[in-house]
């Protein structure tokens, strides 16, 4: 499997030399693979999903994503990357037919957003690509999701409900890596089997784990005096693994040769989840966002905050990140690492994590990092030793 469609050229030479007939001594050079990223098939497919919450705080939040959006784009630009962008928001769990209280009213939710959700007008694009006119204008208004949403933050059950929607473009690609980004001020507290609200009719009664570690994280002035003990009997929301198993599923890849990560821009400590709670009212309600902590550590993702004043640190990290694991070449045969020579149209790489390569034991695969990242079209070329290899 690999990330890249790419040619390969396997070579090796055994030369036979022996003291006799019967006793031959075997010598066998280093392998290489080749591998060609073809100018003519695109073949560096990345698709990216952006679930934006929509609810009444985060007017602010999504102006700062929007306007830094440049940090994140220009590096696929410049790449030549394949890629598509589509839009979802924290409501489109509604949808889903599982949820408890849906209604087919509820269809429209799960639509790739195309904007007019604020003062713009609707853009008509719902899967946003290199070819895409006025690309920066048209993901600010998409991604531009509005603040008449839900509080009841599902972003986890919304991500999977949109992507399973088919009434939706075509959107995902066998050969793709996926890159999915959550911007959110409060955790995700997914459960299809629970209506919305129930768990009380404020915010510090509607955000309960029953997971004692996490509700004791959660307990602060700002979620709520009776926090804990209110979550005693509740169900929790469902776990973070059953979303990492059905986008797994989704991407039918898993574990060190996963072909999708999860990122998020969201309340990463109790100072943040004061700060941002203050500005808005003094009776607000804000959860640190445990949940998408995690499944960004799990999948090999990046998470930034919400109290940036900028995003745009947050937003080219993320980038960066997506683009190490998404130009990450498998190998056919274990390596000596200390035999690895990688050349990119014949121009030898150094081994280094800020500009250069680095071997993935655990997937047995070479990645690129920084300036070192290969363009479109470029000629990859990765030699070694196997450990296979022997003299006699």
């Amino acid at each position: 499997m690999k990330f890249l469609k790419v040619a390969l050229v396997f070579f090796a030479l055994v030369l036979f030399s022996g003291c006799g007939s019967s006793n031959p001594s075997f010598s066998i050079l280093p392998t290489g693979q080749n591998f060609t990223q073809s100018a003519s098939s695109f073949d560096n497919q990345l698709d990216i999903l952006w679930v934006v919450d929509n609810s009444g705080s985060m007017g602010p939040l999504q102006a700062n994503m929007v306007a830094n959006f440049s940090s994140f784009i220009s590096n696929f630009q410049n790449l030549g990357y394949n890629y598509r962008m589509a839009v979802t928001s924290t409501d489109a769990y509604k949808a889903n037919p599982q949820f408890v209280s849906y209604y087919s009213g509820y269809n429209s939710l799960s639509l790739f957003q195309d904007g007019g959700n604020n003062s713009n007008s609707p853009t008509g694009v719902f899967i946003i690509t290199p070819q895409t006119a006025n690309l920066d204008a048209t993901f600010v208004d998409n991604a531009s999701t509005g603040i008449n949403g839900s509080g009841d933050e599902r972003a986890f059950s919304s991500l999977v409900t949109a992507m399973q929607n088919a009434n939706n473009p075509a959107f995902l690609r066998s050969s793709s890596f996926l890159a999915v980004i959550i911007l959110s001020d409060e955790d995700d507290f997914s459960l299809y089997s629970r209506t919305e609200g129930s768990w009380g009719n404020n915010d510090a009664l509607d955000h309960c784990y029953a997971n004692s570690a996490m509700d004791t994280i959660a307990t602060t002035a700002y979620s709520g005096p009776n926090h804990v003990s209110t979550c005693a009997h509740q169900t929790p929301p469902d776990s973070v693994q059953s979303y990492v198993n059905a986008l797994d599923a989704l991407t039918t890849s898993t574990g060190s040769t996963r072909r999708w990560n999860a990122n998020a821009i969201a309340v990463l400590d109790s100072s943040c989840q004061l700060s941002h709670s203050e500005q808005n009212s003094a009776s607000y309600v804000s959860i640190i966002g445990q949940r998408y902590v995690q499944l960004a550590n799990d999948t090999q993702g990046v998470t930034g905050s919400i109290c940036d004043t900028s995003y745009a640190t947050s937003l080219a990290n993320i980038a960066t990140q997506i683009t190490t694991l998404s130009t990450q070449f498998f190998l056919s045969s274990t390596p000596q690492v200390n035999t690895i020579v990688v050349t990119v149209n014949g121009v030898s790489v150094p081994e280094s994590a800020t500009n250069g390569w680095q071997y993935n034991a655990t997937a047995n695969s070479v990645q690129f990092f920084g300036s070192a990242v290969p363009a479109e079209g470029a000629s990859i070329s990765v030699d070694f030793v196997p450990t296979s290899g022997h003299n006699g």
